[in-house]
């Protein structure tokens, strides 16, 4: 927790939800990694700022905000900034957002791989349709940590969507014999003959 997050943003604590924003997307435009002369710094920065304005918004709405999952998917998660560090917070922000190459850039300099660092990787991988890379985090993230019900859920999602998908596209198949011969005749003497 930031022991002044309206300080981070340079906005005082009577300040409107519109200038909290304001204050945020100019200084996100100012440390955006891909853009910033010392990305590394930059980095860094956009946690800290990111955190800052999560907390504010959290403390300003007076309980845990629920965006319906990342990327889309609608798997469970925590907010985007609840990580154990200020990396992770910035990978939670980037997911939140559908920012996937920032996450991927964060995630890819984090040394410690740890349980957080496989169930975000999972939520990356599946944000940019790689489902076997984000299935076999998830499933790591599981293992690493089996009592986190927000590990167990995505993985779980994961694993549904595909069995869907199986079962559905059964429904799909073209039978193993072909075309039946008598139809394949009939209907080619349709086209030939105007009189069939």
């Amino acid at each position: 927790m930031i022991q002044n997050p309206y300080g981070v943003l340079g906005v005082s604590p009577s300040a409107t939800d519109d200038e909290i924003k304001k204050a945020y997307r100019k200084l996100a435009k100012q440390y955006h990694p891909d853009i910033h002369p010392d990305p590394a710094f930059a980095e860094k920065k956009m946690a800290e700022i990111n955190a800052a304005y999560d907390q504010i918004l959290n403390e300003r709405q007076g309980k845990t905000r629920n965006t319906g999952g990342y990327g889309g998917y609608g798997y469970g998660q925590s907010e985007p900034g609840q990580g154990s560090t200020p990396e992770m917070t910035a990978v939670r922000h980037y997911l939140h957002y559908r920012r996937y190459q920032e996450a991927f850039n964060v995630l890819n300099r984090i040394q410690e791989r740890n349980a957080e660092w496989y169930y975000l990787s999972a939520y990356a991988h599946a944000g940019v349709g790689n489902r076997t890379q984000a299935l076999e985090f998830a499933r790591k993230a599981v293992q690493m940590d089996p009592n986190n019900y927000e590990y167990q859920q995505l993985l779980q999602q994961l694993q549904y969507s595909g069995t869907a998908y199986e079962t559905y596209g059964r429904g799909f198949e073209v039978p193993r014999g072909g075309i039946n011969p008598i139809c394949m005749g009939l209907c080619l003497a349709k086209m030939c003959c105007p009189y069939c």
